[in-house]
Formats: structure tokens, C-alpha cells, sequence
């Protein structure tokens, strides 16, 4: 099988009747042309040329080769352009979930990429929880999530997105106000700051930790500041008002905030782009899909 690099060559030569005119056209060198020449010429086992004095010319089997080669590539130039203008011009809604600790720090950065390259399209953004997520793709109400963790697993179809370590983490001034050498049973009298009463991630760091004999009193803890929005949170953490959970989005942390037990193993998230299996085919749907897949460790 030809090459098709190497077929639109020996179609620019044949054209310009010259190695030195098609390397001008292709930019490329001289020898470049030539050994591109020489291997149509070994794969196609014939001479497609006649070289006399400074300028070639094609056999009778190479100006066959030249006219069917150049009627076809033409074809696929023509296609290829069709396909990328369809891309161009794609319209319609995408409903995008994600988990609401992530979206500021990803749906920017998202929405402007693929906005560059499909102006005409709308996005709708949906901030909500593990639970929501799940039930919002199930029931077709959203097309892809952003998700951390999926219960129905056979359901859907999924993609590695970002990969990230949550840090329980405190101001230094709030430290300086607490016991310097801290027990992990002396958290639960300090100030928790969180994004859900149901304290998941605490539960999910005490067992990483080895400390699973700790989880009833995480349901009795009484110092308890709830807050959804991650910036508030994390604002909230570096003024002091207690220990919560930071990301560290493939970022240096920060100077004003450090671990509140510097040796222990913080939680890793594994967030994946998800769709439902069984599904309407869609290109719209599919070209997000792929554009999420494709830069899953750009963002």
C-alpha cells in the first residue's frame, strides 16, 4: 500500500515537472523529494520517471499512476475539508455535570477551549453532588459528567479526565492556637470546615490513615461549618476558622496553609468523564466526549 504523504509528492513532482520547483511548493529538501520518489517507485514496482539533464519526466505507467492519484487525493482533500467545516459549524446544547468542589477549577478553562473551536454551541453546567451526578445521567437530564464516583459502574461508558491529592489542611495561625502535637482523635474537638454534613471525606482520609475505629465520631462532631462553593472554603481555611480539606490540582500548595499532620497519606481523586452506554448516537455529544478525553491532562 502507497503512502499517501509520499503519493501527494510524486503527484507535486509530476505537476512542476521538477524535484527543485515541488521541494520549493512542499517545503521540504531536495533529497527529502527524491527518496519519497524513489520509494513510490519501490512499492509500486515501477518507473513512474525519466530524468534528462536537469528535468524528469513521466513513463507512460507514471502519467497513469499521476492522473488516477490526482483525481483521488483531490477526493479526500475535498472530504477532509467537508468533515472539518462540520466540525466548525456544530450546533446545539450540551449539559455538562460536574461535582461542584471541581467547577472552578476546571469548567473555565473547559468552556473557553472548546468554545474557540465550536463558537456556535451552547453549554449548560450543572453543579452537584456525587449523588445528583449519577441520577442526572441515568435519567438522560444531563449528557456527560465530571464525576469522582459512579455506584452503577455497568452503566457507563468512562475516560480518565484528572488525577489529584486533598490535603487536610489549616492556617498556621490556627494551629499556633491549638495543641502543637496533635492526635487524630483530637480533631474532632477542633473546627471542621466542609462541604457536606455527611463529612465523606473525613471518613475516607481517618481510613486511608488507618484510623476506621475513629468514624463515630466524625457523626458527633458539633464544630461544623458547611460550605459548597471550594473558594469559599478555602478562604475560610486560610482566615482561621478551622481545618478542612484543600486540593492540590497539580499546583504548589500554598504558603499561608500547611498540613495539620505533615506524615499522613492525603485522599487521591480519580475524576473520570462518564456518558450513558446506551445512548442516542449524537455528534455534538461525541465531539465533547472526545475533546474531554483528548485533553484530560491539559486542564
Amino acid at each position: 500500500m502507497i503512502d499517501l504523504n509520499k503519493l501527494r509528492t510524486f503527484t507535486v513532482v509530476a505537476d512542476e515537472g521538477s524535484i527543485t520547483k515541488a521541494a520549493e511548493r512542499l517545503y521540504r529538501t531536495q533529497p527529502a523529494i527524491s527518496a519519497q520518489l524513489k520509494d513510490v517507485e519501490d512499492e509500486t514496482e515501477l518507473v513512474l520517471f525519466e530524468r534528462k539533464n536537469s528535468k524528469i519526466y513521466l513513463t507512460k505507467e507514471g502519467k497513469c499512476l499521476f492522473e488516477y492519484a490526482r483525481e483521488r487525493i483531490d477526493e479526500i482533500d475535498a472530504v477532509v475539508n467537508c468533515l472539518r467545516n462540520n466540525r466548525q459549524n456544530l450546533e446545539g446544547t450540551i449539559r455538562l455535570g460536574v461535582h461542584f468542589e471541581l467547577t472552578s477549577f476546571f469548567i473555565p478553562e473547559i468552556v473557553h477551549k472548546f468554545k474557540v473551536e465550536h463558537p456556535r454551541v451552547r453549554l449548560e453546567i450543572f453543579e452537584l453532588d456525587h449523588d445528583a451526578l449519577e441520577a442526572g445521567l441515568l435519567a438522560n437530564d444531563i449528557d456527560l459528567g465530571l464525576v469522582t464516583a459512579l455506584k452503577k459502574t455497568s452503566f457507563f461508558e468512562t475516560h480518565p479526565f484528572f488525577t489529584f491529592q486533598r490535603h487536610l489542611v489549616a492556617s498556621h495561625e490556627y494551629l499556633s492556637r491549638v495543641s502543637p502535637e496533635l492526635r487524630y482523635e483530637d480533631i474532632f474537638d477542633l473546627e471542621i470546615i466542609a462541604s457536606s454534613n455527611l463529612l465523606s471525606d473525613y471518613k475516607s482520609w481517618l481510613k486511608i490513615n488507618q484510623q476506621s475505629q475513629l468514624f463515630k465520631q466524625v457523626e458527633n462532631i458539633t464544630k461544623l461549618v458547611t460550605v459548597k462553593d471550594a473558594e469559599a472554603m478555602r478562604s475560610l481555611i486560610k482566615k482561621g476558622a478551622g481545618i478542612g480539606f484543600y486540593d492540590d490540582l497539580g499546583k504548589s500548595q500554598e504558603q499561608d496553609v500547611v498540613r495539620v499532620f505533615p506524615e499522613s497519606n492525603p485522599i487521591t481523586i480519580n475524576i473520570e468523564v462518564a456518558r450513558r452506554k446506551t445512548r442516542t448516537q449524537n455528534v455534538l455529544l461525541d465531539e465533547f466526549y472526545d475533546f474531554l478525553s483528548n485533553n484530560s491532562l491539559t486542564v
